[in-house]
């Protein structure tokens, strides 16, 4: 790790005065950067990446974990040719999809589609056969590289890669811009239809030059990634800084609490992308005995909030965590908080022009300095975010302060400091409605970890009859024994620390994990669809008169019809 920047932080992230300092020497740093890329006129991110590649084409690009096998920049370079070459034999179509887990084949198939001028249609490997191939249809793909999505044409890329075959070309590379996509990341939000979203080859060199600084990340570093690179986090933000480091990407296929420190060790990882839902895995799984960490310092993502963080860095010996908040397919460079100051995801000295790109609004779209979603400028006037253009318009603004402005949604909450500080509250949509009273749903999560030992928590709304709006409920995954004493010794606490409406007035208990989106994210909108009608097969327990109660037959029976009041005297 750049040991120079850490220091500079520990100097001067104290005070504002630092920090800005901090801040516009980086900013001047990453000017420079891009003055560097446009006189090249590079049109491509694989052109930065080839220029990387020839410098550092001895050095260890990949490491697979479930393999084994490590590859150098040469060889990636070398093998992203290959599959170039073999594109332009084989098919002129613009979408090519890639369908395949986190490895060295992986990659080298995007750069190579890429190579081509061609937009990689980034497949998540979890999803059904059915799924993908309404995917497909939805992006335009005839032809897929890696695992078979349905009848399409497939190659296997190690086939490819290892063929000694001379292929013909018979078709011409397609001509791109910067700000043309290399990419579709399928948005994997909680709740409905998956979005395809593009990716620029501009924002691909972006993420690499902002979180290769941000992170100290040097040619000497380790990166371990095990979040999907299918997706955002694992793709654009980790394996672009590794990238334009000259760093180490050890990539694991799938994250894993068990085998994660003895990766970690093994294999020396300086660096780590993670989500916070991933942390509040490990610290679960960790409880007690001796720091198991012996070469982890920076840590980069999103989703730690204060708490987490400073459990986290206390319990591990973190030395410096990046956090940021951003989207696939926002039309601006992500906020970043690189100051290891806990809680929040993002900075912008309040005076920076920069700060008058982004403003937070209520729900009728009237600014509010310190609380509200967070919109952005289209820097622009025009905004290509989905595949779909009909998508684009929903997240959009138009004439907000003046005739012509436009502006991006964000669909998050958020809130900012005097300083200039920016904390993620919630995604807009994770809450509900109870009582005339907005409930969100991350407030009551911390509340219940904080008042019990839960491997995990969820926060819903679920409709039932005769209620108005949602009403609130809990998903507790708990290793040991929780019964009924158990669930009003929780409800003891709760009364302390959330509003009577916001209490969770059913709760469910399991014993095995939620069902989570690739990234790691709960799937609350089909909890909230089962609401209450798997009763019979796990323990729930209703909110009644003096406390929680066990839901029976009769008791179900008697909330479905609207005979029974959910809440005790204080609530109802």
């Amino acid at each position: 790790m750049n040991s120079e920047l850490l220091q500079k932080i520990r100097s001067h992230h104290r005070t504002p005065e630092g920090r800005e300092k901090l801040f516009y020497e980086l900013a001047g740093i990453e000017s420079k950067i891009w003055e560097n890329i446009e006189s090249q006129k590079i049109t491509n991110w694989t052109t930065f990446f080839s220029q990387i590649a020839e410098k550092e084409q001895h050095k260890s690009v990949i490491t697979e974990v479930d393999t084994g096998a490590t590859y150098s920049y040469g060889e990636l370079e070398a093998a992203s040719e290959k599959i170039k070459a073999f594109i332009l034999a084989t098919t002129d179509d613009h979408h090519i999809g890639l369908h395949y887990h986190n490895s060295f084949a992986f990659m080298a198939a995007l750069i190579g589609i890429n190579k081509a001028g061609r937009i990689a249609i980034l497949f998540n490997n979890r999803e059904p056969q059915e799924r993908l191939v309404k995917l497909a249809e939805t992006t335009l793909v005839k032809t897929v590289l890696g695992d078979p999505v349905g009848d399409l044409e497939h190659y296997t890329i190690g086939k490819i890669i290892q063929s000694e075959q001379k292929d013909s070309i018979k078709y011409g590379v397609h001509t791109t811009t910067l700000e043309d996509p290399a990419f579709v990341i399928f948005t994997s939000g909680t709740s409905g239809p998956s979005k395809p979203a593009l990716f620029s080859h501009r924002r691909m060199i972006g993420a690499g030059v902002a979180w290769g600084l941000r992170t100290g990340m040097e040619s000497s570093d380790s990166c371990y990634i095990s979040l999907p690179l299918y997706h955002g986090n694992g793709l654009a933000v980790a394996f672009s800084a590794v990238i334009f480091s000259g760093a180490t990407a050890v990539l694991r296929r799938k994250f894993s609490v068990t085998h994660f420190w003895e990766d970690i060790n093994r294999y020396g990882c300086s660096h780590m992308v993670h989500i916070g839902e991933l942390w509040r895995y490990l610290v679960s799984a960790d409880r007690g005995g001796k720091n198991p960490n012996r070469s982890l310092k920076v840590i980069f993502g999103n989703g730690l909030n204060r708490s987490l963080w400073e459990d986290v860095v206390k319990r591990y010996g973190i030395e410096h965590v990046v956090e940021h908040f951003g989207a696939t397919e926002m039309p601006a460079g992500a906020l970043t908080n690189w100051f290891d100051i806990p809680g929040y995801c993002g900075y912008l000295p309040p005076d920076d022009p920069k700060a008058q790109e982004m403003v937070l609004v209520d729900e009728e779209l009237k600014p509010n300095p310190y609380r509200g979603e967070a919109l952005f400028v289209v820097p622009s006037g025009k905004y290509r975010g989905y595949m779909d253009e009909r998508l684009d318009e929903k997240k959009l603004v138009r004439n907000l302060f003046e005739k012509g402005d436009l502006w991006w949604r964000s669909g998050d909450l958020l809130e900012r400091n005097e300083e200039g500080f920016f904390m993620f509250i919630e995604r807009l949509g994770d809450t509900y409605r109870f009582k005339g009273e907005n409930v969100a749903c991350v407030d009551v999560e911390e509340a219940i970890r904080s008042a019990g030992r839960f491997d995990e928590v969820v926060v819903y709304g679920i409709a039932l009859p005769s209620i108005e709006g949602k009403i609130g409920m809990a998903s507790l995954v708990s290793s040991e024994p929780f019964g009924a004493e158990d669930a009003n010794t929780l409800y003891e606490k709760l009364k302390g620390k959330v509003a009577p409406y916001a209490l969770p007035y059913l709760l469910r208990v399991q014993r095995e994990k939620h069902r989570t989106t690739s990234t790691l994210k709960i799937q609350k909108a089909h909890l909230a669809k089962e609401g209450i009608e798997r009763f019979q097969e796990m323990p729930h327990y209703i909110l009644l008169d003096d406390g929680y109660h066990p839901l029976d037959e009769q008791n179900y029976q008697g909330i479905m019809k609207g005979r029974i009041v959910l809440g005790t005297k204080g609530t109802k």
